[in-house]
């Protein structure tokens, strides 16, 4: 068998995902045989989703098995009952606390490979998958043999081998497995695909799934392309400071749809890991981005933004934190989000406690000469200042409510010199 090795070394601390099914109990005897000399220590986890009769069995005839081989088992129990319930899909859900729970083992043991059993023909059925989904253009398209994940690796020895190798190797050498009978729901559609859409394909001997390999090689190539252009435009298009990223709209409209998609995914990679944004959402931004209108808000959440600002886009990302009101007692250097004030021995200690704080409905500051009042917000329009700085600009006040300061815009001629706000962000 075609088995990859590379992904782990002679002093690593190995943990098997080991469901009793055909594929992961062949790895976990490999590994006990044929390769024991390749690692330091091997540990065996599995999940009970105590959703079959069979799971208690299963568990069960694992421990003796494990205790038998000398090799130490950990075992988790999930509760999907309430999505059952629900008549929800438990699959993805599963499959969460699954790898959150492998990561919590991984570091308590302080292991340093994660191995699962996935293989060739799991990896045409990701293929097949992604592409009938429309889920190609924003990343590889199947499965890598190994992957950095936080804090360890994921490796896939078995994905070279086929689900005809491993059932070979089984009778050969006698592995006890137990077969999971969900496996042949076709309600799940990595099911469908497995036991009704492949064997129709095969049938026509024009046919043949294992081309999907070929076409992984070549998709993955040119998404390497699309990524190092990704780069390279990012360094030449963008301006980024410690809270924004400016990019430039002209070179982005420039580019095709997906080059775009992967630029965006980069640019928002530190705010979207949780949640990526949908490709539909992609579509509405880019549209905004192309029109000609010269000011406009993409998006906008409690911790970061998109703004349409005349020839660029930018995205800012702050905290609510960073904005609240802040007393100044004293002269002093302080920071209100992305503006540094600067306070002065000169200020009159009548004048103190000042305010910082961002724009309220009615706020008006003298205008010059004492010839009357302006609004904040007039002035703010008449200055071109974009939408989304309007509410992140500072406003100062002396100790009797009266505006001294707005932003960089305004500073009363009572207070010139004696203090200065300068901006340290985009």
């Amino acid at each position: 068998m075609n088995i990859y090795t590379e992904g782990w070394s002679k002093n690593d601390h190995l943990v098997v995902a080991v469901s009793t099914g055909i594929d992961s109990m062949v790895l976990l005897q490999l590994l006990i045989t044929k390769l024991q000399h390749t690692y330091r220590q091997v540990t065996v986890l599995h999940v009970n989703h105590g959703l079959r009769d069979a799971s208690a069995e299963e568990e069960a005839f694992l421990s003796r098995y494990c205790t038998t081989h000398h090799i130490p088992l950990r075992v988790h129990h999930l509760d999907l009952s309430a999505l059952t319930e629900q008549g929800k899909s438990i699959q993805h859900e599963a499959r969460q606390q699954r790898y959150a729970w492998f990561a919590e083992v991984i570091q308590e043991l302080n292991a340093d490979v994660l191995m699962t059993a996935h293989h060739q023909d799991d990896q045409l059925e990701t293929i097949f998958y992604r592409v009938m989904t429309g889920r190609t253009t924003r990343s590889r398209l199947g499965m890598e043999a190994v992957e950095q994940r936080e804090g360890y690796r994921l490796v896939r020895p078995l994905l070279n081998v086929s689900k005809a190798d491993i059932q070979a190797y089984q009778a050969q050498h006698q592995v006890p497995y137990y077969e999971d009978a969900s496996n042949q729901d076709n309600h799940y559609v990595r099911n469908d695909i497995r036991n009704r859409i492949f064997p129709m394909i095969n049938e026509n001997p024009q046919l043949d799934t294992e081309q999907l390999l070929k076409l992984k090689a070549w998709h993955d190539a040119q998404f390497d392309v699309l990524k190092q252009n990704a780069a390279a435009f990012l360094k030449q298009h963008t301006v980024q400071t410690e809270h924004s990223i400016s990019v430039e709209r002209a070179a982005f409209n420039a580019l095709n749809h997906a080059q775009k998609t992967i630029v965006m995914d980069e640019l928002l990679a530190g705010y979207t890991k949780a949640a990526p944004i949908s490709e539909h959402a992609y579509e509405a931004w880019f549209a905004q981005i192309e029109n000609s209108q010269a000011q406009a808000v993409i998006y906008s959440s409690d911790k970061w933004n998109i703004q349409i600002v005349y020839d660029k886009f930018i995205i800012m990302g702050f905290t609510k934190e960073a904005l609240s009101t802040q007393r100044v007692l004293q002269p002093g250097n302080y920071d209100f989000g992305t503006y540094q004030i600067i306070v002065h021995d000169e200020i009159a200690h009548e004048d103190f406690p000042l305010a910082i704080r961002t724009r309220q409905p009615g706020d008006r500051f003298v205008l010059p000469n004492l010839e009357g009042h302006q609004k904040v917000n007039r002035l703010m329009i008449n200055r071109k200042v974009p939408k989304y700085e309007r509410e992140r600009l500072p406003i100062l006040l002396n100790k009797q409510g009266e505006i001294i300061a707005v932003g960089t815009l305004y500073t009363a001629p009572k207070y010139e010199g004696k203090l200065e706000i300068i901006k340290i962000g985009v």
